[in-house]
């Protein structure tokens, strides 16, 4: 049997437990300064002194706990296979790991059951930080052929078809072979391959042969996208360590490289555990890519609200992006890299709002980390938006008047939002627009024709599309047309009250409806037409950074939206704020104090204080379900919680003396919006959902 050693479970102070693939890679994503390479400094810390946090606090890990199977015997036997012993006269017979740590042969039946990983750990794991990782391993001495290879490049040097895959892999990313030199005095790995009439012959034995390869540069000279390619694979496919880890493994390579480079650590096949800090698009799609690829498990860090947060995705989620072929050819997968997204209609849209914010930003407020992406039209915007939050975004979608028409029932269906208190103003919007028929005059009809027909010349034919906008024109129609137009300012009444309702409504779900009609309206001093001269007009003339006060406040609300998760919280929390939680000796409870139902509740966790710290407290297990239905108007879901030993110090379900007893609960309003209340603290939207009730420990 061979020996493993892994990661099984990783606590984190969030209260997420994430439980690592063990013979695959965990990936850690968020934007820059998230907090990727610290946790995974935390991680590398908690595995060689589980359990301790050394008197230091710690951002991120509560708890990394690492395992290991196997005797000590076949550990010994590990050591000796991969050239780790060392011996002199003055000195006990002992393992020296690559990084120079040592461990006498004599004391491994003590260590290894005992799993002193402080010793241990350096021979069963490999850090690879970007301080450190253009230090490639590209020059070894010649080693007693009778014993093990001890460095990578002895073994490579002693196995040619591992040298072999090696090199064809480098080739795939930079279109350059690289060969272990075997005539050099020292043992080399170099760039390219000699000659393929020249045939190896075995050291010394050849002149010609050596001075093939002393010719070929070295690949300690080369680039540092080069040097750092071959430095990973290097540790990941040849003879690698148990435990790897990777920080920013797409760092000084181009695009191309990065997604190759995560497709072959993905579909590496082997007894490693790869932990992965990206926050490369590229990278991610290539592991997600990968034929035959290994188990992998993806957390998204974001710490933009200033409290660090980790959720864990579903990778079948993150493949949505990426296999649906509208959004795998955009840049729509960025966006998970960023703090929020903003969604558009189209480019021109993008280009406007992302100025509109700049426009209207607080000149001593934090850098908007957001990203504009546009779906190239209506209908795919609330399904993007359902497939970024699934992956932790903060996500917004901006959408013309027209919006109200059909799309905005659809989109808050596909959001988990419920709709019936949005009909009868949909309705109401719907029977004014069909029953008002707008009248063309001939000078309107003129200004039309002639905008629909700028750049067509005399002798080309009529376009179909120009056509039919013509035939409309002289028609008359819905106004539904005019209504994009003019928005909100060309209803009056009952209408323009319902449109305002459902205004709100939509924001309450990060769908914003322009309230002057659509693009073109923001700016109503430049001609409406061709909407790309309209754009360039727009930004040569400086009207971009003359954003007018509706403008501001649509952007503010867009901000508040993507910063709190509501754009109006009082207005969205009012049903939430009336919706409590108590945890006492025996059981969990949850009340409903609003006038409406609630259509669904969990009870997630309990959380409180003792002897100075922070603790959370997994829900014991019980016959009941923590997840209800509906919850009536004043009613009650309570959930029975096991009694923990008086005789440890308890009492009851929590700590005896224990203080700051809080329980966490989601829960589903009238409207369809998830919200989390941790005691009596002011409830939190949850645009990305609800989360499951914690298991109980183990």
């Amino acid at each position: 049997m061979a020996i493993t050693f892994a990661v099984t479970e990783i606590m984190l102070n969030t209260g997420l437990t994430v439980e690592p693939p063990q013979d695959g890679m965990t990936l850690f994503i968020g934007s820059n300064n998230s907090g990727k390479s610290l946790l995974l400094r935390e991680l590398d810390a908690q595995i060689e002194l589980p359990g301790t946090t050394a008197g230091r606090t710690t951002r991120w890990i509560r708890q990394a706990l690492p395992r290991h199977n196997g005797s000590s015997e076949e550990f010994t036997a590990w050591l000796e296979e991969r050239g780790y012993r060392s011996w002199t006269p003055s000195t006990a017979e002992h393992y020296v790991s690559p990084n120079g740590d040592r461990i006498l042969k004599d004391s491994i039946p003590h260590r290894w059951p005992s799993f002193t990983l402080a010793e241990l750990a350096p021979f069963l794991k490999q850090t690879l930080w970007t301080d450190n990782r253009l230090q490639v391993e590209a020059e070894v001495d010649h080693w007693d052929s009778l014993l093990p290879p001890e460095s990578k490049l002895q073994y490579l040097y002693e196995d040619r078809a591992a040298e072999s895959r090696f090199s064809e892999s480098v080739h795939r990313a930079f279109g350059h072979h690289v060969c272990v030199d075997r005539y050099d005095e020292r043992i080399r790995l170099r760039v390219g391959q000699p000659h393929p009439d020249l045939r190896d012959a075995l050291p010394g034995a050849a002149r010609e042969v050596a001075a093939a390869y002393r010719a070929l540069p070295l690949v300690s000279e080369q680039g540092d996208g080069f040097r750092s390619f071959v430095q990973i694979l290097l540790q990941v496919m040849v003879r690698p360590a148990p435990l790897v880890i990777i920080d920013e493994p797409e760092a000084f390579l181009h695009p191309p490289q990065a997604r190759l480079l995560g497709r072959l650590l993905a579909g590496l096949q082997g007894q490693t555990q790869l932990f992965v800090a990206t926050h490369s698009a590229d990278f991610l799609a290539g592991v997600l890519e990968a034929e035959q690829a290994r188990p992998v498990s993806i957390v998204r860090l974001d710490r933009s609200s200033g409290t660090p947060a980790a959720r864990l995705l579903n990778p079948d989620a993150v493949q949505g992006l990426l296999r649906t072929p509208l959004l795998r050819y955009s840049n729509l997968s960025s966006g998970l890299f960023y703090d929020r997204v903003v969604l558009c209609e189209a480019a021109g849209d993008c280009q406007f709002y992302a100025a509109a914010f700049d426009a209207t930003k607080d000149a001593s407020a934090a850098h908007d980390n957001t990203l504009f992406l546009h779906t190239s039209g209506k209908a795919p915007l609330a399904d993007t938006a359902r497939r970024l939050r699934q992956c932790g975004i903060p996500t917004a979608v901006i959408a013309d008047f027209d919006y109200l028409r059909s799309g905005l029932a659809q989109a808050v269906t596909s959001l988990a939002g419920v709709t019936e208190h949005l009909d009868a103003d949909l309705k109401c919007l719907r029977e004014h627009a069909a029953g008002s028929r707008s009248e063309t005059s001939a000078g309107g009809f003129k200004t039309e024709m002639n905008a629909l027909l700028k750049g067509v010349r005399a002798s080309d034919p009529l376009p179909d599309r120009v056509l039919g906008e013509l035939t409309k024109l002289a028609k008359g129609g819905d106004r539904w047309g005019d209504l994009k137009k003019s928005g909100l300012a060309g209803l009056q009444g009952d209408p323009y009250n319902a449109a305002e309702r459902l205004l709100q409504a939509a924001a309450d779900f990060g769908l914003f409806v322009v309230p002057c009609g659509e693009l073109e309206s923001w700016v109503r001093q430049v001609p409406r037409g061709d909407k790309g001269l309209w754009s360039q007009k727009v930004f040569n003339e400086g009207w971009h950074a003359k954003p007018t006060g509706e403008l501001k406040a649509f952007c503010s609300s867009i901000r508040a939206y993507l910063r709190d998760g509501a754009a109006d919280y009082t207005r969205a929390a009012a049903q939430a704020l009336q919706v409590s939680s108590r945890l006492d000796r025996e059981h969990a409870v949850v009340t409903n104090r609003s006038d409406a139902p609630l259509t669904e509740v969990r009870v997630i966790r309990a959380t409180h204080t003792h002897d100075g710290r922070h603790h959370i407290q997994p829900l014991w297990g019980t016959p009941k379900s923590k997840s209800s239905g509906v919850l009536s108007a004043g009613d009650e879901f309570s959930v029975p919680l096991f009694l923990m030993s008086d005789g440890e110090g308890y009492e009851g379900f929590l700590p005896q003396g224990s203080t700051d007893q809080e329980l966490m609960v989601h829960f589903r309003d009238r409207a369809g919006l998830w919200w989390e209340r941790i005691g009596d603290k002011p409830p939190v939207p949850l645009p990305s959902g609800p989360s499951e009730p914690d298991l109980a420990p183990q």
